[in-house]
């Protein structure tokens, strides 16, 4: 055998050890082809399916354009944030450029990370750019507001929630998150009525309880349900009297807290160590978070 006809040989056994390298630049897609992928994946994450996004993104890496791998690594960020992934985010987020064109996922994606750090200056700067690129987002406002009332800006957190509400005005959980603004600002009449309305729009024990904490503080009786279980209950009397205590009504905190205690079906220490405590405590509402960018 000729040495070059070895040569050819061995640089074909070569190419079948690696064809990745010589099928790369053939798997790249065209920039219609690739946009209209990127597409697909956005409206995926939208609607909250998540393990199709994630299978089409894997699909597309090594095959996108140069000009796309920005948008491909928003994607994959904003897809890790809606799993709760911070780490993975935040690794996908340090692939893009601050100064991107697409503000509207890029702050919104640096502002969630920075309120999962409880840096609050970093996550109202970022969001505030975020609402200002993508205002019809309802999620986005609300962790604003959210991250304002972390600095006491209640004022600016109600703007930030009446925002997310003219959006999306049936959205029980951005009802519970003004309420609590309306709280911390001392309005306890516009606080009841936006959980009360959060309450008649659906079951949700959390927004129950704050409406049960709300009312004890305001003097009023919990909104228990003779259909509702015990260990429902137990939570909903037990935020009665949290309310009851930070409006200095001790004796109707103890009640309150007792009866939590009998509807229990297991002794609670916490409630227990609660229920003998003399001194009012700061809480005055339980915030819901469950509204992401």
């Amino acid at each position: 055998m000729s040495f070059t006809m070895r040569r050819c040989i061995g640089f074909l056994i070569a190419l079948s050890q690696f064809p990745s390298l010589v099928a790369a630049d053939d798997d790249r897609l065209d920039l219609p082809t690739a946009e209209s992928h990127l597409t697909q994946i956005e409206l995926a994450v939208s609607a909250g399916r998540v393990t199709q996004a994630g299978s089409m993104l894997q699909w597309l890496e090594g095959r996108m354009p140069d000009e796309l791998q920005a948008r491909r690594s928003l994607l994959l960020a904003e897809l890790h944030m809606a799993k709760g992934e911070s780490a993975a985010a935040a690794d996908a987020l340090a692939d893009v450029a601050a100064e991107t064109s697409d503000q509207c996922r890029y702050a919104g994606i640096a502002g969630w990370l920075a309120y999962g750090h409880r840096d609050w200056n970093q996550a109202i700067s970022m969001l505030a750019k975020s609402v200002e690129a993508c205002p019809d987002d309802p999620g986005r406002w609300n962790l604003l507001g959210l991250a304002l009332i972390q600095k006491n800006e209640t004022t600016a957190a109600l703007e930030a929630f009446d925002q997310a509400l003219t959006v999306a005005p049936d959205n029980p959980s951005l009802l519970n998150n003004r309420a609590l603004a309306y709280a911390y600002s001392g309005k306890t009449s516009a606080a009841l009525a936006d959980l009360e309305r959060a309450v008649s729009m659906g079951n949700d024990t959390g927004i129950i309880a704050n409406l049960s904490m709300m009312r004890a503080n305001a003097g009023l009786d919990a909104p228990l349900e003779p259909l509702q279980d015990p260990q429902t209950q137990s939570a909903i009397l037990a935020k009665a009297g949290d309310g009851a205590r930070a409006a200095d009504r001790h004796d109707v905190a103890r009640a309150y807290y007792a009866q939590a205690l009998l509807q229990s079906e297991r002794f609670d220490k916490e409630l227990w160590a609660r229920a003998t405590l003399q001194s009012a405590g700061p809480e005055i509402i339980s915030e819901d978070r469950t509204i992401t960018p």
